[in-house]
């Protein structure tokens, strides 16, 4: 890889929103109000990832879609402060950006949320035209399963198979959304369930089935989570390697799938074999594990390296 191809961006199209969360300090109680702590932070499974990958030095420009409201400029903020490139936003006027709210036990246990990311359809076929030569120009594409599947549709329509594409799932439901594309896939990292889903198998059969069932159909790399139970990842035609999920203080588990992902895609396009790689998403999901924010704010190649020499 030539020193001009390591400075082409990395761009991630996907979601992006703004997380409300609150956590009760008693027991919830319906119908009652119940004291507690509110935070706003910047989320969205393509953001997240965005923010990591720049965080993690790598250069990255997101292309998403924000509202015409003041969490679409804290958002922005946010991100730009983490020095990804937001040029190639779109900025929908009248709308309300996505948002999601969830309410918390004062355990961590969620008990209700509700999910607003209509937003993400104004990423249209039409609007993704429009953004070509971003698109274009891109060392490597990452894409959360957010997108509509017409959306998805135009981008491997487009895609150059000399540029590989890194794929995150989302949820099991939409993970189908990537089921025609899953031969141009170079990266999917599912977790179980979107691995099941994907391959139509139960999810309890061995992480060996379902990482070969998803390898058969064509993609590169396929990484699975598992929860504390750690990580599997195999390349097509080599043997499946597992990753221990590392010991630590969990403070909040949002962004760390996110914080993985960015961490894989940055080590597989520095050429790192896939068992270092592994380790190395690992250790920087624990960072992300051990902050309120959904990524780290002191996420960097360095930290990653003090978690990985910390780990027994």
């Amino acid at each position: 890889m030539t020193p001009a191809t390591k400075q082409q961006p990395v761009v991630v199209i996907g979601g992006a929103n703004m997380d409300l969360t609150g956590q009760a300090h008693s027991p919830l109680t319906a119908g009652d109000s119940t004291p507690g702590a509110v935070h706003a932070t910047a989320g969205g499974v393509g953001r997240n990832i965005a923010e990591a990958l720049a965080r993690l030095a790598c250069p990255t420009q997101l292309i998403t879609a924000l509202g015409d409201d003041g969490f679409a400029e804290d958002i922005a903020r946010q991100t730009s402060a983490a020095g990804v490139d937001l040029r190639a936003t779109l900025r929908v006027p009248e709308q309300r950006s996505s948002t999601y709210l969830s309410v918390l036990e004062p355990t961590g246990e969620m008990r209700a949320a509700i999910s607003d990311m209509a937003l993400v359809g104004a990423l249209t076929p039409a609007a993704l035209e429009e953004r070509r030569r971003d698109l274009d120009k891109a060392r490597a594409w990452v894409i959360d399963a957010n997108l509509s599947e017409e959306a998805l549709a135009f981008l491997f329509a487009i895609a150059d198979p000399a540029r590989p594409i890194y794929a995150e799932p989302v949820s099991a439901a939409k993970a189908l959304r990537l089921q025609p594309y899953l031969a141009q896939i170079a990266m999917l990292k599912p977790n179980r369930l979107e691995a099941a889903t994907l391959s139509g198998l139960s999810t309890d059969a061995p992480l060996e089935t379902l990482a070969m069932a998803l390898l058969d159909r064509g993609m590169g790399r396929v990484v699975i989570s598992d929860g504390a139970k750690g990580i599997w990842g195999q390349d097509a035609g080599s043997t499946l390697h597992h990753q221990p999920a590392f010991a630590g203080p969990i403070l909040s588990v949002t962004g760390a799938g996110d914080t993985l992902m960015a961490a894989l895609v940055d080590a597989t396009l520095a050429g790192v074999p896939l068992p270092d790689a592994l380790a190395r998403a690992q250790a920087a999901a624990s960072l992300s594990l051990q902050s309120a924010r959904a990524i780290h704010p002191g996420l960097c190649q360095a930290a990653v390296q003090s978690e990985l020499e910390r780990k027994p």
